[in-house]
């Protein structure tokens, strides 16, 4: 009896192996960028926490954004450094990079980190909803912490595919073709955090705050609760941290 559950065991864990490869080679050029025109949304969430306050109107000019968050194999690839990842293979996103690491892979390449403004009006695709998908969260939308999970705040009542990351494109892209924007690693953006930059953000192109003690983090991630997701949603970290749940994207001018 035990014998022939551990055999059942391997079985199970060969067919998720079997299912991520299957996966990883069909998902596309993770490299791939997204011109974006640009133009005036409305920044913020009245609903949401005080960072997120007041909603305001911000004027971008056009740029590019990666279509998919940074995978492991371009970071070593373009850094030449050990691969720093909690979740690991080749076609997963990189995580556990610092801020100043993200920063570096994308200034090699000639690109830059986004703007938190950039970020929001990418991550929002022309929608004002909670998600870029709508208001709720069903489940297979994103890659947040669901019942595979392996924290307490985990959301039994839905599998969203993965327990830790998931390569790029598995998900539904959002208006403006991007993936991921919402779940799987929260990402890295330019700005310093300050929670009162809302009351003073100029209108057309905003740089971000002052330096402060952490920059801003975006998108939410698969060790985060659904709420993290929301396109408005502002976080923080240490520029120094290495952190399982983040990874990052590029942008360029155009």
């Amino acid at each position: 009896g035990v014998l022939r559950r551990v055999y059942e065991h391997i079985e199970v864990l060969n067919r998720e192996v079997d299912r991520q490869l299957i996966a990883a080679a069909g998902s596309a050029k993770p490299s791939e960028m997204v011109a974006l025109k640009g133009g005036c949304f409305q920044m913020g969430n009245a609903k949401g926490t005080l960072a997120e306050q007041p909603v305001h109107e911000v004027c971008l000019k056009p740029f590019k954004i990666d279509k998919y968050e940074v995978t492991q194999a371009e970071f070593q690839s373009v850094m030449g450094l050990d691969n720093p990842s909690h979740n690991t293979g080749p076609n997963l996103p990189v995580d556990s990079i610092t801020w100043f690491e993200a920063d570096r892979y994308c200034k090699k390449l000639g690109k830059r980190l986004p703007t938190e403004a950039e970020w929001e009006y990418a991550a929002r695709g022309d929608t004002r909803t909670e998600f870029y998908w709508g208001d709720k969260v069903k489940g297979n939308e994103a890659n947040f912490c669901d019942k595979n999970c392996p924290l307490n705040t985990r959301i039994q009542s839905v599998d969203d595919g993965y327990a830790g990351t998931a390569p790029p494109g598995q998900y539904p892209p959002n208006p403006f073709g991007l993936h991921d924007m919402a779940g799987n690693l929260a990402e890295w953006t330019a700005d310093w955090m300050n929670e009162d930059y809302y009351r003073s953000s100029p209108k057309n192109n905003p740089k971000g705050s002052h330096p402060t003690t952490a920059k801003v983090v975006r998108g939410g991630s698969w060790h985060t609760t659904a709420g993290f997701l929301r396109s408005s949603n502002r976080a923080a970290y240490w520029v120094k941290m290495r952190n399982y749940a983040i990874g990052f994207r590029c942008v360029s001018n155009s």
